[in-house]
């Protein structure tokens, strides 16, 4: 491990050439100086429990009253900055000892030595061997740094209600046939007075962040990658690339999916047939209600030239490779990350980390439960099946650049606003000067 110095400098410059604004925020650490004769750490979280942002202080309180031995001191942060605070605190070397992050992790963590393994924070092999192989996602360098909640991947959602109105009694399972039943929808909608689009792309409404989600499902699907096997060319301007954009740009060239309507305000309000996002998005879609109640399903990605594939997402905890006390941070995670804290996350549709056969038979049986009475998670865990850490260890690459870069990029050449060609090439000069950073 490199010397303290070194890391904090990295930190320091990792935290300026992202040109992080604000005051960095303070913490004490994990100092046990709480006078009660337990080890004391600080976590710092979003509200990852989809739909009810109390939910981590009630899980927080709730492993306090189970110690005697550590004790949980919670910084509850906003999805908006919650992630830059987090980086300012640790560039200024007064951060969290736990904090949430990302599946995947960040690469400027792990080269500055941020992190601390899993093992040194009471972990064995029996521990993570139990992990679905998607946990390869936090590893570098031969290391284990991050201990997953839960996982997402991206799945297609669709209204049964419009689907049988317009003659359809299964979504589509390739892209031939989604761009069929969409075109066909779309026409006959309009036809008849109820103006529905058949398709829409998660990112080209109402969130544009979650265009890089889709775009690189797409991708995937077309066998396309992000970069190379080392990680240190981006390759998205390549034939898989063209072809995944020119699929997605046919949506709008040919009258699909009118540009500027909500995938999910659309979908929720009967607008939109069929989108695609991560399967945590099902909250939403049951937020609205009678709109949607009884009315809509979960289907595996349409398949593409190559493959089914589609982006991995979710979060994990990780701690500071300087807390003062790092078993009791790995106490806490071990309590938060658990197959029995993990099975409860399945509530909002989040899925289970752990591989069932290897958990007690209590855990085993409420999963099964919850599989039983919710018909969505056949098609989440087919999706879940077709999926590997390919993608997203290629992500953690340049990764701040490549989401920005693809957030205009991709919008711009699927709306057609500028050539395909030409927006990969800019996707893949902004993020090749990213990677040449990196080496």
């Amino acid at each position: 491990m490199a010397p303290l110095r070194r890391r904090l400098l990295i930190a320091v410059s990792l935290a300026s050439a992202l040109a992080l604004s604000g005051s960095a925020c303070t913490s004490p650490g994990g100092s046990g100086s709480a006078g009660d004769g337990k080890g004391t750490i600080d976590f710092w979280s979003m509200p990852y429990w989809i739909g009810q942002d109390n939910k981590v202080k009630d899980l927080v309180a709730e492993f306090n009253a189970s110690q005697d031995q550590v004790k949980v001191n919670l910084t509850q942060l906003e999805w908006k900055d919650g992630r830059d605070k987090i980086k300012q605190a640790i560039a200024a070397g007064n951060g969290p000892d736990v904090w949430l992050m990302n599946n995947g992790l960040e690469l400027d963590y792990l080269k500055a030595d941020a992190l601390a393994p899993l093992d040194s924070l009471g972990y064995t092999k029996a521990d993570t061997d139990r992990y679905l192989d998607l946990a390869q996602v936090n590893e570098y360098e031969g290391e284990l740094y991050g201990a997953p909640l839960y996982f997402d991947v991206g799945v297609m959602v669709y209204r049964k209600d419009i689907l049988k109105k317009y003659g359809y009694d299964r979504p589509p399972t390739t892209w031939d046939e989604l761009k069929a039943q969409a075109a066909d929808i779309t026409k006959k909608s309009a036809a008849d007075g109820s103006k529905i689009s058949g398709w829409q792309f998660k990112g080209m409404d109402d969130h544009v962040n979650a265009i890089n989600s889709t775009w690189e499902s797409f991708l995937c699907q077309a066998g396309g990658g992000l970069t190379s096997p080392d990680y240190t060319k981006s390759t998205q301007n390549s034939e898989a690339g063209r072809a995944a954009m020119e699929y997605m740009r046919s949506f709008y060239k040919d009258g699909v999916s009118p540009v500027g309507t909500s995938a999910l305000n659309g979908f929720i309000d009967g607008k939109v047939a069929m989108f695609p996002f991560f399967q945590s998005v099902i909250a939403n879609v049951e937020a609205g209600g009678e709109k949607t109640k009884g009315k809509w399903a979960v289907a595996p990605m349409p398949k593409g030239p190559k493959s089914g594939c589609s982006m991995v997402g979710g979060h994990s905890l990780v701690a500071s490779a300087r807390s003062d006390d790092l078993r009791a941070a790995g106490t806490f995670m071990k309590w938060l990350a658990s197959p029995e804290r993990s099975a409860q996350y399945m509530d909002f549709h989040a899925i289970f980390p752990y591989r069932t056969s290897k958990v007690s038979p209590q855990v085993k049986a409420a999963i099964d439960e919850k599989f039983k009475s919710e018909p969505s998670w056949f098609p989440i865990m087919e999706q879940l099946s077709r999926n590997s850490p390919d993608l997203v260890l290629q992500d953690r690459h340049a990764w701040a650049t490549r989401w920005e870069a693809q957030k205009a990029s991709i919008v711009a050449g699927v709306g057609g606003q500028v050539p395909v060609d030409k927006a990969l090439a800019s996707i893949d000069d902004q993020v090749g000067k990213a990677l040449n950073a990196e080496k």
